[in-house]
Formats: C-alpha cells, sequence, structure tokens
C-alpha cells in the first residue's frame, strides 16, 4: 500500500489525471455492465418462466383427459400420451431438454426417452415437484448449460392424477446474456479508447499550461529571469500565466535594483574600509615620526653631548623600526604573486617559530609543548605559515606576563587540517572577541602593539580557503582554532 501511495505521489499531474479519469471510466463502465447484464438476465429469465409456466398450465388440460380416458379404458395406454409428449417434445421452439408424466408415486409413466419408463423418481427436485400442488419452478445445473425445471400437478379438484414434469434449456438464454457482455465490452473499449483521446486533449489543453508553468519556475530557480510562459486565451490559466510572468518581471527588476544597492553598499564599505586603514597608518606612523622629529630638534640644539646624541639616536633608530613594522605588515597584502605553496612539515615548521622566539618564550618563564601531529602535513607558503604563527605565538607571549603554558595541538580529521594555539594567559573580555581581527585594533598600552598581528593572521589564513575561531575566558586563557581543507591528491 505505502509504495502504490510513493508511485502515485511521484507521477506528475498529467499522468495521475489521465490515471484516475481512465480508472474512473473502468469502474463506471464496469458497473454500468454489471447491472445491465443482471437486468437482461433477470428479464431472459423472467420470459422463459412465463412461457414454461404457459406451455406447462396448457398441456396439463389434454393430458388430464388422457389419463381419465386411460383410465375409463377409452383408450389404449400409454398410447395416446406417448405421442401426444414426443410431439410437443419434437417441438424446435420450445428447447425442451426432457419432457415426463409421472404417477402420484413419482414414477414415470410418459417419457420422451423410451428408455426412462417405469422408472421412480426419487431425487429432491422431483419430491418437490409431487409434494406441491402449485406449478414449481426449480434451477437445475446440467452439462454445459443449465435447466428450468418446471412441474406441473395433474389435477381435478382434489383428484391428483400425477405431475407433468419438464425441462427448457437456457442455452438461448446464456447465449443473449453472453452477446450481451461482448457487446458492453466492446462498447466499454470504444468508449475507453475515445475516453483516453479526450484526456489526452484535455491535459494538453489544461495539465499542459500548468506544466509548463512549472518547467519555467523551476527555471527561474536561480538568477535566470529572462524567461516568459506563453499565455493563450483568456481562462484561469493564462491569468495565471499573466500574473507569473509579471512576477518574474518584478523580480527581474527588484534583482537588477538590489545590484546596484549592493554595488553602492561595496563601495561605501570599501571607502570606510580605506578611511579606517589611513587613520589606522596616520596614527601608527604618526606617533613614532612626531617622537623622531622631537629628536631631531633636540639633536640640532645640542648634539655635540655624544651622550645626548646616543640616547636620541637610539630612540629615532626605534621609532624607525616601529614605522617599518607597520609598513612591512600592511605590504604583505601586495605580495600574491611572490607566494609559492609548497608540501611542508607542519610539526617541523611550528619548531622553527618556536627557535625563533625561544629567547623571549624562556625569559618570559612560559613553558612550550609541540603535540601536532609528526605525519600531519599541508601545501602552503612557509613564509605565510610562518608569519601566522609567529603573530599568534606572540599575541600568547604578551597575554602571559606572569609565565605559563603555549601549546600547540595539530591534526587531521578527513579532509580537514586542524591546528590549534593554546595559552593560559589573561584571555579575551567577552566585548572584544569580536573585534580581535580588526585592523589597528589592540588592547596594548601605547607603543607596544600596532593591531596588525590578528588581522594579517585572518587575512592569510582567509587566503587559503581556511577559518579561524576563538575561545577564551577573562583570566583563563585562550584558544585560537584555525581549520585548512586539504585537497585529495589523485
Amino acid at each position: 500500500m505505502n509504495q502504490a501511495t510513493d508511485f502515485f505521489s511521484r507521477l506528475s499531474l498529467r499522468y495521475k489525471f489521465i490515471l484516475i479519469t481512465t480508472l474512473a471510466i473502468v469502474v463506471f463502465m464496469s458497473i454500468i455492465g454489471y447491472v445491465a447484464v443482471a437486468r437482461e438476465k433477470r428479464i431472459l429469465y423472467s420470459e422463459v418462466e412465463k412461457q414454461g409456466r404457459l406451455l406447462g398450465e396448457t398441456l396439463a388440460i389434454p393430458i388430464i383427459n388422457d389419463l381419465i380416458y386411460e383410465r375409463l379404458g377409452l383408450v389404449e395406454e400409454g398410447g395416446l400420451l406417448d405421442n401426444y409428449i414426443m410431439e410437443i417434445f419434437n417441438r424446435k421452439d420450445a428447447d425442451l431438454r426432457y419432457i415426463a408424466i409421472l404417477d402420484k408415486e413419482g414414477k414415470v409413466i410418459s417419457h420422451n426417452d423410451i428408455t426412462e419408463y417405469g422408472k421412480v423418481y426419487a431425487d429432491p427436485v422431483t419430491i418437490n415437484t409431487i409434494a406441491s400442488d402449485q406449478t414449481t419452478i426449480q434451477h437445475v445445473s446440467s452439462g454445459v448449460h443449465n435447466t428450468l425445471d418446471f412441474g406441473v400437478p395433474l389435477s381435478i379438484g382434489k383428484k391428483r392424477w400425477g405431475s407433468l414434469k419438464f425441462g427448457v434449456s437456457l442455452e438461448k438464454v446464456e447465449n443473449e446474456i453472453l452477446a450481451t457482455v461482448k457487446t458492453i465490452i466492446v462498447l466499454t473499449t470504444v468508449l475507453l479508447i475515445t475516453g483516453f483521446a479526450i484526456i489526452l486533449l484535455l491535459t494538453r489543453r489544461f495539465i499542459g499550461p500548468i506544466t509548463q508553468l512549472v518547467s519555467t519556475m523551476e527555471k527561474a530557480r536561480g538568477d535566470f529571469l529572462d524567461i516568459r510562459v506563453e499565455v493563450k486565451g483568456h481562462d484561469e490559466l493564462a491569468v495565471l500565466g499573466e500574473r507569473f510572468n509579471s512576477m518574474i518581471e518584478r523580480i527581474r527588476h527588484a534583482n537588477e535594483e538590489l545590484k546596484k544597492t549592493h554595488e553602492k553598499l561595496v563601495r561605501s564599505e570599501k571607502l570606510a574600509s580605506i578611511g579606517i586603514l589611513a587613520a589606522g597608518v596616520a596614527h601608527q606612523i604618526n606617533n613614532p615620526l612626531g617622537g623622531i622629529f622631537n629628536c631631531i630638534q633636540i639633536l640640532k640644539q645640542d648634539g655635540s653631548n655624544p651622550e645626548l646624541r646616543a640616547k636620541y639616536l637610539d630612540l629615532v633608530n626605534e621609532g624607525l623600526d616601529r614605522i617599518e613594522t607597520t609598513v612591512s605588515k600592511l605590504l604583505w597584502m601586495s605580495r600574491k604573486t611572490e607566494r609559492v605553496p609548497v608540501d611542508m612539515d607542519i610539526k617541523s615548521v611550528v619548531e622553527s617559530v618556536y627557535s625563533f622566539l625561544e629567547y623571549k618564550i624562556k625569559k618570559a618563564k612560559i613553558a612550550f609543548k609541540n603535540e601536532v601531529a609528526a605525519d600531519l602535513r599541508i601545501t602552503f607558503d612557509v613564509h605565510d605559515f610562518q608569519q601566522l604563527l609567529l603573530n599568534l605565538f606572540i599575541n600568547a607571549i604578551h597575554a602571559m606576563n606572569n609565565g605559563g603554558m603555549l601549546e600547540v595541538k595539530g591534526r587531521r580529521n578527513d579532509s580537514v587540517v586542524s591546528l590549534e594555539v593554546i595559552d593560559n594567559g589573561c584571555g579575551i573580555e567577552q566585548e572584544n572577541i569580536g573585534r580581535i581581527f580588526d585592523p589597528f585594533f589592540t588592547t596594548k598600552p601605547t607603543g607596544e602593539g600596532t593591531g596588525l598581528g590578528l588581522w594579517l593572521t585572518y587575512e592569510i589564513i582567509r587566503n587559503y580557503s581556511g577559518e579561524i575561531a576563538v575561545e577564551s575566558v577573562a583570566g583563563k586563557g585562550s584558544r585560537f582554532i584555525i581549520r585548512f581543507p586539504v585537497q585529495e591528491t589523485a
């Protein structure tokens, strides 16, 4: 049942309409045929019963007379009855199977078949006939075709002389019923073929536009909106097609307006980003520049003092270093053509970055653990990978002023390489987690950070189709989780 329901639900509207209508025609014609055959059968049987009853009651009168004449000795016993019985049996219009005269005990005293003389019938049909005072009609199955058995009492007043018993063949009736069934089948077939042709025309006229509309709607699921439904006529389907065309036109105009608005928004965001970047660059460069200019003015006033000159030259050098750091991080975005991705061992790259910062890490009393899987590899530009690790390590070192643990974990899960940088430092306040990857955002005191480290890390990861997430609790530490998709090699 469920399979049939699933099959029906998967059919298109056109095939559902054809199937339901065809089944309706078959069921309707079956009911009509059954009623017609039943009515025809009832009429024919009634006609046979009427004719049989009339024949039996007509024959009863002369047979009773012959029995009386035989009893009185006026005619030879059996001779007149036998001739009369054979004459009736041989009539072709009667369709008799047999005809017999029985006495009161059921003994055959006359029969169309000589071999039946003297036999006593004790079958239920005969017993019912002998016991009845009225004409009996009983349906008897015999051979290929059935028979209606008639029993007519031979009596005058209360005097019973015997019974007239004969069977009428139902072959003609059954043949007529079979012909009626064949006629109904032929009519049903013709009606079914005609109906099927009409159904096809109706589906093409009424279901076809709906199918076309559905197909057009499927095409319009994406950005392909240069489509229209062909509209014919002025009925409800035509109105539906017109409304759909109008809707598609409105959506197309709305998309065009949305696209224009989006382009304007992108330009505005770019301008805003340029403004933020320019302000940040100006701030990060102007501060050390101001200090440099101040040192130069002091050196101009009293540059002959060796100690003073050395002091302020160191300050100038420090300011220039800060400017160089800021500019080098900004220029990172301009070296896209220089990237050379190679198949590298992540664990060894982590060790090289640790070696570069080993002095700072140990000086800050920070323990380091490299728990990256030994066979973990990725295709990456080595400089970029070192840069993002360097930024995360420095960020962790600054977060652990009183020592702590810096841990790096790495593993592969199916087609994703995951890397975690974990520290137990001061953590990040919840209101700042959403801003830590913004350029120039920093919570460090003035002069201790540019706010470009995590932004640069985020840009590197994004350029390699990766993603970075942060889990942090203020006062307990932070966990930076990095994931990169891995392209399987053939």
